[in-house]
């Protein structure tokens, strides 16, 4: 078999595991009271923040007007904010930690990069801190615990619940007398009817937010408990190949964009946005970049993902798990107890209710802290969204929150050459998986 190229940050990737291996042995708005504490230290502390929150992100605005407000009311600590928008992120806060300049406070989503970190002794355990400050605590939804909870012990704070779909522009849909897909053959005939009138079907592009059709296709013929086990007896399972298959021929009839090889992440969501294509798989927190137009009047819509027969989930399966507003402190900002008393203070105002109904009332982020008795003006989509969390029949978690990383950014890096059929799926999975188990045995 032909070697398949490699992702050109492979180098970052191999230093991150030899480093993780060696530790092993617009508009100003207006200031709201985000977190109060009195007690507050003399001492200047200047603590760095990550997180993928940046840049165009829907939640960027938000968060640093809740960071601004508490620099405010801590004068003392200064906050630097290194948030990066899209694949930047990752990269970056694997560089930070290789090179021993861990953030203080960061965020990232469940996975195998966190689990990582946290076998790598990286990462602050916050278990006596959560049992110190009951209030706290009960703050956050129970259910979602488990997802930030490493051999009993607690690291990270739960605070945004994501759900992946399928969104549409419904006015595109009436202008072109399509029906909005329930099935995978409604899918094809839904791109047949746009690729006749010259509109893009489904904005996809070959990265790792591009993969969230792939994942949900995935999801829908695995099943949850195929999805949560997805590696057994040194091969992938078999929905991970299948899924391939599926996306090689809405590939082939000419679903997505002629550049999707090629456009940046920010490109493909705004073939959506500019309502040059008529559908997207994206998650929840894509909500947040919907016009208030299109919100209000249900022009934009997200429905479930279209069940494909023979698949193990149910119809009106949803992915749904936690997303990149998991917060964490780092094990060297714990180690210093000027900041690890700043970050426990960030960490509270980055998850109280004031802050999380900020995030909820500006993006529409779908959150794990209770809001009883915060009246949160949703836009339609928002409660559509809700909505359809109640009626689905499976909650199924997203994939590449159970694949290693550096198997998952190998399987999208080659998936022009699936596409493309210069590779069979076989030959990318079997490739990736042999090579993650090679590099775990030594």
């Amino acid at each position: 078999m032909t070697k398949i190229p490699k992702c050109f940050y492979i180098i970052l990737v191999v230093t991150f595991l030899i480093v993780i291996s060696t530790s092993c042995t617009s508009q100003a708005k207006p200031y709201v009271v985000i977190y109060d504490d009195t007690n507050q230290t003399n001492q200047k502390v200047t603590l760095r923040f990550v997180s993928s929150w940046g840049g165009v992100d829907a939640k960027a605005d938000t968060l640093q007007q809740i960071l601004d407000s508490f620099m405010k009311e801590n004068p003392n600590i200064k906050v630097i904010n290194e948030s990066l928008y899209g694949e930047d992120f990752l990269p970056k806060i694997k560089t930070d930690f290789v090179s021993g300049n861990d953030p203080d406070v960061f965020g990232i989503w469940p996975g195998s990069d966190i689990e990582a970190l946290i076998k790598a002794n990286k990462v602050a355990d916050l278990t006596e801190v959560l049992k110190e400050d009951k209030l706290w605590k009960d703050s956050f939804k129970k259910d979602m615990w488990s997802y930030t909870t490493y051999n009993n012990r607690i690291y990270g704070l739960p605070l945004e619940i994501i759900y992946e779909g399928l969104f549409v522009n419904r006015g595109l849909f009436e202008l072109y007398n399509a029906k909005i897909p329930t099935t995978y053959d409604e899918l094809k005939q839904a791109i047949k009817i746009f690729k006749e009138n010259d509109v893009i079907p489904i904005a996809y592009n070959s990265t790792a937010e591009g993969s969230y059709l792939y994942q949900n296709m995935a999801a829908i013929l695995g099943g949850a408990d195929e999805i949560q086990k997805p590696i057994k007896d040194g091969k992938i399972s078999k929905s991970y190949l299948t899924a391939m298959n599926y996306m090689k021929e809405l590939y082939n009839i000419g679903a997505f964009p002629q550049d999707c090889f090629t456009i940046s992440s920010q490109d493909r969501d705004a073939l959506f946005l500019n309502k040059k294509a008529a559908m997207i798989v994206q998650g929840s927190w894509f909500m947040g970049r919907i016009s208030e137009e299109d919100n209000q009047n249900g022009m934009v819509d997200i429905v479930p993902f279209p069940y494909i027969s023979g698949g193990k989930a149910e119809k009106k399966s949803m992915i749904y798990g936690l997303g990149n507003g998991v917060f964490y402190m780092s094990q060297m900002a714990s180690s210093d107890p000027a900041k690890r008393e700043a970050s426990i203070k960030l960490l509270k105002a980055l998850t109280s209710k004031k802050s999380a109904a900020l995030f909820a009332e500006q993006t529409g982020m779908y959150s794990n802290v209770d809001l009883t008795g915060y009246n949160i003006h949703y836009g339609k989509l928002v409660k559509s969204g809700e909505e359809l969390l109640g009626d689905s029949k499976n909650l199924i978690g997203p994939p590449d929150s159970f694949i290693d990383r550096n198997i998952w950014d190998n399987i999208i890096t080659n998936f022009p050459y699936v596409l493309r059929e210069k590779y069979s799926p076989e030959d990318v999975w079997g490739q990736a998986v042999s090579e993650w188990t090679y590099s775990n045995s030594n």
